[in-house]
């Protein structure tokens, strides 16, 4: 399993998506849902395992008195499908399934877990896809992103990562002040 930094596609370092901008954008609108998006008993393959880990472990939502949560923006109904033109163009891809912002607020986190989508069960009949993640948040105490085995913590604004796959487990966490950004892409 590999998650590999591939460059900065921040206005400062490689002056080509102002994520300042596009986070002062969103950050006052309604997000497009609300994370997770899928419950126990919904017909999505891969989901049980995720929930069971989580129950095993002792995670609750926010909404039950715990801290998982987290808000999902979308291209064309939050921030303009541009940031994911240009982001595909850095990346070099000339199509793309999606993209989205996730955003975390302090005290709040997305526990270990795959990126199970409505559409799994087609999805997982095709080959399995490589997917990204970028640092938008400029870098903050607490503001953390576990991908396999890796720890990515103070990540300067626009760092990008390429993973092998985009079934890879991973959480992110926010223990600091401000909210924590992240552009995922795949």
């Amino acid at each position: 399993m590999t998650v590999e930094y591939i460059g900065n596609c921040g206005k400062i370092l490689g002056n080509i998506i102002d994520w300042d901008a596009v986070i002062d954008h969103i950050k006052d609108q309604e997000p497009a849902y609300v994370g997770p998006s899928h419950k126990r008993g919904d017909n999505v393959p891969g989901l049980d395992a995720v929930l069971d880990a989580w129950e095993n472990a002792g995670y609750k939502l926010f909404k039950d008195g715990g801290t998982v949560e987290w808000d999902m923006f979308l291209p064309e109904k939050n921030f303009s499908i541009e940031v994911v033109e240009k982001f595909a163009d850095f990346v070099g891809m000339k199509t793309w399934n999606t993209a989205w912002i996730s955003r975390i607020h302090p005290g709040k986190m997305a526990p270990l877990h795959w990126d199970v989508h409505d559409n799994e069960a087609q999805f997982m009949l095709e080959p399995d896809k490589i997917r990204f993640h970028c640092h938008i948040t400029q870098p903050a105490f607490g503001h953390a992103v576990l991908v396999d085995n890796q720890c990515f913590y103070n990540q300067p604004q626009g760092a990008t990562y390429k993973w092998d796959s985009r079934r890879y487990w991973h959480a992110g966490v926010n223990a600091g002040l401000g909210p924590k950004y992240l552009f995922n892409f795949w």
